[in-house]
């Protein structure tokens, strides 16, 4: 075990010098570290097809033959990595042995369209991916990939360039290019239309892919060999080559590249895989699908054994006991159980048996997704992360793993079993609070981040920020992360400015730490009428001078309001700035310094700024410099959002607070008055129309009793007084003057 963790360790730190070098631009690769694996690739680069031996428009019409005379070396790899052992490839061995390798080759690709193996994917009814309009435009070389379509260039010699990065310059555009989802759909529109141009389209970019994409990792290939991209190729590929064994247009000539290319994808993934978090689960889940749904070659179970020892060791690594992945996204958590997943449909479907230890910690992280989902059914918005529509997941599921409470949260409530306790939720490993008024699709419903950073490169500087959804829509907003090209854009949908959080002397936070080793306890708590949560940043602001750290306190009257209490402590005087995002499709206005939406018939919010001092308010949308007032839903997506600003100055250690109040059409008329409270604390009588709701106290930092009048004192975080009713109190306890308890947290435990 130990020899196994210290080459673990190994691996990842070589990851990271090769990293580092490339930053520096060192012209260097990994070979450097496994001359073994050097030698391995030098022996499978393949030379390019000659265009005067073969017109582009005829590849997919090549004989095997010709194949074979335009690629012999590449023919005899493929027979040396094959088991001709194997049952049902004695015909394919007896031409081997002959050395009639055209023989073999045509007895090879009989033996696929009569084996039956990996029947889960010869029987499988392949899903729509894109629309009609998409597929038929790929036959003119024209791509969509995360919202953005471009026409595939070509080489003078006719091939397709690989490398295009596509009309906005953006590299992901060539790394979705090669990942080969668009033979996915192809496939899939052949099989819902029988139109035979799709296959045509298949045979030539396989052929073309194959035959001008040797496996090397020198620059000049980063985007067609490049881990993700191998993985990728490897699932789709797995999902085309079988769909299509029974369709002669499926021409041989595509059928032998390609097998002839799974070793090379199985090697690359096997040495020279990442140790990044989401990436090395996919890469391995790659070589898993090599090694399971092509047992004909000689390292398929080796192939299997590597992925499947490194999958079930990252799904604990990667995981935390609550089932959040450590990254923090709530888009590569998905992406990342859809890969655990997939393994665990590959193990079923092969036979192999699915420890009950893997099973559960799969379970956690569909349960995280449940019960963090937005009563519309879409997914939390964090770090880098679309807005996922996860309630189809959720319900498909639920059925796996017998979830009744999963399908009542998926379906608003109208199936399934009602959760038990409250609706809120927190995820004390990952530090995520998830306010919730139920479970219908006019729910309030909030999140509020009090964790760590998140591991890996997806991360944004956004603790304490605080999203709120209720009656239908999205109000208060994450940014989201828009796109990876490194521009002020990428900077602002990162930063904290992209996020509702306070900026001190203009600046944001800087960089916390990445992972949490222990759960968060002491710093939150539900019960039936409220939630409550706080937590703290002290890990500095960007560029200002002295020293100043920032506490926010969440408390939800279930139902009802938000309210947020802010701490700055500072060394000296500052300018400060609270940032609120407002959804794109809220209309939002300043009435006095309080601002909202006034959008008729739908969910509003209104905030109401609570402190002995002025703010300046100001709304900003769609401004460029510096960069403010974006949202983005998913990758290459930006819109103009209203987006307030606070600013004030203070020249102290300062605590404020915030009402935020959500209802369908009209705000009512909401009054908050400041009673006394001692520093780090804050004390507040909030009325409704005019109406006394309740008296609420929130304490910051330290252990100072608050008189909270009547002969009362909080002995804890927060107390909530409501005429006629008993105190209810968070994280300690509400004595009276003799000393007797009145209310404790443990009422609510």
């Amino acid at each position: 075990m130990w020899l196994e963790q210290l080459h673990e360790a190994t691996r990842e730190l070589i990851d990271e010098v090769f990293v580092v070098l490339k930053r520096v631009k060192f012209n260097l690769t990994k070979q450097i570290f496994s001359p073994l694996l050097s030698a391995s690739l030098t022996k499978l680069n393949t030379p390019k097809l000659s265009i005067t031996s073969c017109k582009i428009q005829d590849l997919s019409s090549l004989s095997i033959k010709e194949l074979y005379s335009l690629y012999p070396k590449r023919i005899e790899r493929l027979f040396a990595k094959l088991d001709l052992n194997k049952k049902g490839l004695e015909t394919v061995k007896k031409a081997v042995i002959k050395q009639d390798l055209t023989a073999a080759c045509e007895a090879l690709i009989t033996y696929y369209k009569e084996a039956e193996t990996v029947t889960w994917l010869r029987n499988e009814a392949l899903t729509v991916n894109a629309c009609q309009e998409s597929v038929e435009a790929m036959l003119n070389d024209t791509f969509t990939f995360q919202l953005v379509t471009g026409k595939a260039l070509r080489h003078d010699s006719g091939l397709l360039d690989w490398s295009y990065n596509g009309p906005q310059n953006d590299k992901e555009w060539a790394w979705f290019f090669n990942r080969h989802y668009h033979l996915l759909d192809l496939c899939i529109a052949y099989q819902k239309t029988g139109n035979l141009d799709y296959v045509h389209c298949i045979n030539n970019h396989v052929i073309d892919w194959v035959i001008s994409s040797p496996c090397k990792t020198s620059p000049q290939t980063w985007a067609t060999w490049r881990g993700l991209e191998v993985a990728f190729r490897m699932t789709h590929w797995a999902a085309v080559f079988y769909a299509l064994q029974q369709v002669t247009e499926f021409s041989d000539a595509t059928r032998i590249l390609m097998l002839s290319s799974i070793p090379e994808h199985a090697s690359y993934l096997r040495y020279l895989h990442t140790w990044r978090p989401n990436l090395l689960v996919k890469e391995m889940n790659g070589l898993a699908t090599a090694g399971l749904c092509w047992p004909e070659f000689k390292d398929a179970k080796q192939w299997f054994e590597y992925a499947s020892s490194r999958l079930i060791n990252q799904s604990k690594q990667q995981v935390y006991p609550d089932g959040v992945h450590k990254e923090l996204t709530s888009h590569y958590h998905l992406r990342t159980l859809e890969n655990f997943e997939k393994f665990a449909q590959l193990l079923s479907a092969s036979g192999y048996n699915i420890s009950s230890e893997f099973k559960d910690r799969l379970e956690r992280m569909w349960n995280y997704l449940a019960y963090s989902m937005r009563p519309d059914g879409h997914s939390l918005l964090n770090n880098d992360s679309d807005r996922d529509y996860n309630r189809p997941l959720v319900n498909q599921f639920a059925a796996t793993y017998q979830r009744p409470d999963w399908i009542y949260i998926a379906t608003n409530g109208s199936s399934g079993s009602l959760p038990e306790g409250t609706p809120s939720r927190f995820f004390p490993w990952a530090g995520q609070m998830i306010m919730r008024s139920g479970w219908d699709n006019s729910a309030h419903w909030g999140f509020f981040d009090i964790g760590a950073l998140g591991t890996n490169y997806h991360v944004h500087y956004d603790k304490l920020h605080l999203s709120i959804a209720a009656y239908g829509r999205d109000l208060l907003v994450d940014s989201g992360r828009f796109r990876y090209v490194r521009d002020n854009f990428w900077g602002y949908f990162r930063e904290s400015a992209g996020h509702n959080l306070i900026l001190i002397d203009g600046k944001g936070q800087k960089s916390d730490i990445k992972q949490l080793h222990s759960p968060i306890i002491g710093k939150t708590a539900i019960a039936p009428e409220f939630d409550f949560a706080r937590g703290t940043f002290n890990g500095g602001f960007s560029g200002i001078q002295g020293k100043a750290s920032h506490s926010r306190a969440v408390v939800y009257l279930r139902g009802k309001y938000w309210v947020v209490v802010d701490y700055i402590f500072t060394n000296k005087p500052r300018i400060i700035e609270a940032i609120w995002h407002f959804h794109p499709d809220c209309t939002v206005t300043v009435q006095g310094q309080s601002v909202g939406s006034i959008d008729a018939n739908v969910g509003n919010l209104k905030i109401f700024p609570v402190s002995n001092f002025s703010w300046t308010v100001d709304i900003v949308k769609g401004q460029e410099s510096p960069v403010q007032g974006w949202w983005s839903r998913e990758y290459n997506h930006i819109t103009p959002s209203s987006t307030a600003i606070y600013s004030t100055e203070i020249t102290a250690s300062t605590t404020f607070a915030w009402v935020l109040a959500p209802a369908r059409g009209k705000i009512p008329k909401i009054s908050v008055e400041i009673l006394p409270y001692p520093e780090a604390s804050i004390f507040l009588t909030i009325k409704i129309d005019g109406t006394l709701e309740e008296k609420i106290a929130v304490r910051m930092s330290g252990d100072e009793v608050i008189n909270l009048g009547d002969g009362l004192e909080l002995d804890g975080d927060c107390a909530i007084l409501r005429t006629g009713k008993k105190p209810i109190v968070a994280l300690g306890c509400i004595n009276d003057i003799d000393g007797n308890i009145i209310a404790t947290s443990n009422d609510i435990t």
